[in-house]
């Protein structure tokens, strides 16, 4: 019996227990699916409890299963008939599907299928010389697998560089904006910061306001850029490609695209439609950019690319719209340059963009809003330093992620696959570029399945 251990059990750990599952037929399987604490199939994005947190995808691109895309339609519509294909469901409501969804592949395995699933974290993984892979728990178990998939999510990401002062040692700066008790810990009056003007930032603005709605909240990013509002594309687009051929340059492939647009309009669709097609070659157009090129893209499209690609639902918007227009929640794009306490605030000296006169900001509380860690070379997680450090894995040139091959296997120091070791999450930006999505970690969680089997 092959034995396979996942580390992490949020949406791309359980994926890959149910696609592994699922083809137990052929080959005999032993599942370990490692989560550190607390409930299965939740992570940073299926943990929160609040109703009004909701999904920014409707129900119909949200199945765990690839072949089966009305899975999840069809269990949120048990849980509320009122749930069609184009609503916006609960994370939580999303959470319990995993979980069930987990259940019903582990019911419906052949016999000679287990899934076990075990409270704990690894903290070192070694190749011994018989083959395999060995994982040293921090509670001092050992495990002996014959695949590992590293699926363990987004990592806190590290606080944003200042020059002077910095914001790791400062006793109000938040580092998890996730963090079960942040927002009671909030004084009534108490002036918040929010590094980051994306989801994150929208999520914990408008939970805040809610909670409060007299307080007052700043959200500073680079661009000062907010997400858009979602629109269904038409579906006019669906299966066929955009572009056809794969242009060297970024400069190129912009020029292509807004073509295409432009085109589009003359017919009655718009940029969302141009947006959903293009979004099934992202990968092949991203590989075929060498890597100045990807720089570039990187410097100059990437924070335009995020707030279209990743869209708020129409309710969220309404009342982000709303925050804004009473002055509840401000943003301004810059950089901080320094930060100092003074009395009972953080001051924190800010360079607008696009200007030459500084600004002072106060805050009571700074939250870091940036996203998850984008670099394996940034993250505080001893398995990834010692796997970096052994030549196990590799980081990308660009600090995107790790280096794999096509079926997500790791890529060590000599520029191998690690044999035995996979990695699905958001570090698979390095080499596809889409990989923090459903539709796009469905498929990742399905290859692998398929190559460890």
């Amino acid at each position: 019996m092959r034995t396979v251990l996942i580390v992490g059990a949020g949406f791309s750990g359980v994926a890959c227990a149910i696609q592994m599952l699922r083809l137990a037929e052929r080959q005999p399987v032993r599942v370990l699916l490692l989560n550190r604490s607390g409930r299965l199939a939740r992570g940073m994005a299926y943990g929160t409890h609040s109703p009004q947190h909701l999904l920014n995808v409707v129900a119909a691109n949200m199945s765990v299963l690839p072949d089966d895309p009305e899975h999840f339609v069809h269990y949120a519509g048990m849980r509320d008939s009122r749930v069609t294909g184009s609503s916006f469901v609960a994370r939580s409501v999303y959470g319990d599907y995993l979980e069930w969804a987990l259940r019903q592949a582990q019911e419906n395995a052949p016999r000679h299928a287990s899934l076990d699933c075990i409270s704990g974290s690894v903290c070192k993984l070694q190749a011994p010389p018989g083959g395999g892979l060995a994982a040293e728990l921090e509670d001092g178990r050992c495990i002996a697998a014959d695949r590992v998939v590293l699926a363990f999510g987004h990592l806190p990401a590290p606080p944003p560089e200042v020059a002077q002062g910095g914001l790791a040692g400062n006793a109000r700066y938040v580092a998890d904006p996730w963090r079960g008790d942040l927002l009671s810990t909030i004084g009534e009056h108490e002036p918040v910061l929010l590094l980051g003007s994306g989801l994150t930032a929208v999520d914990i603005a408008l939970q805040l306001l809610r909670r409060k709605p007299a307080h007052r909240v700043h959200a500073l990013s680079r661009h000062g850029l907010l997400p858009q509002p979602y629109k269904a594309p038409s579906g006019h687009l669906a299966g066929r490609a955009l572009l056809r051929d794969a242009a060297p340059t970024v400069r190129a492939t912009m020029r292509a695209f807004m073509q295409q647009v432009e085109r589009l309009e003359d017919t009655g669709l718009d940029w969302h439609d141009a947006l959903a097609a293009v979004r099934h070659q992202a990968a092949d157009i991203w590989q075929a950019w060498p890597a100045a090129e990807r720089r570039r893209f990187l410097r100059h499209v990437r924070p335009y690319w995020d707030v279209h690609r990743h869209q708020l639902p129409p309710t969220v918007q309404q009342e982000l719209s709303a925050a804004l227009e009473r002055g509840a929640l401000r943003v301004t794009a810059g950089r901080v340059l320094a930060i100092r306490d003074e009395a009972e605030l953080a001051v924190l000296e800010v360079q607008p963009r696009g200007g030459e006169e500084r600004i002072e900001l106060r805050a009571g509380r700074i939250i870091n809003c940036t996203g998850s860690c984008a670099s394996p070379r940034r993250a505080a997680v001893p398995l990834v330093q010692q796997l970096l450090a052994d030549g196990l894995m590799r980081a990308d040139a660009l600090g995107l992620g790790v280096e794999t091959g096509a079926d997500c296997a790791v890529l060590g120091a000599d520029g191998r696959p690690t044999p035995g070791l996979y990695y699905i999450g958001p570090w698979l930006r390095a080499g596809f570029w889409e990989a923090t999505a459903v539709p796009e970690l469905r498929r990742f969680a399905a290859t692998i399945a398929r190559a460890c089997m």
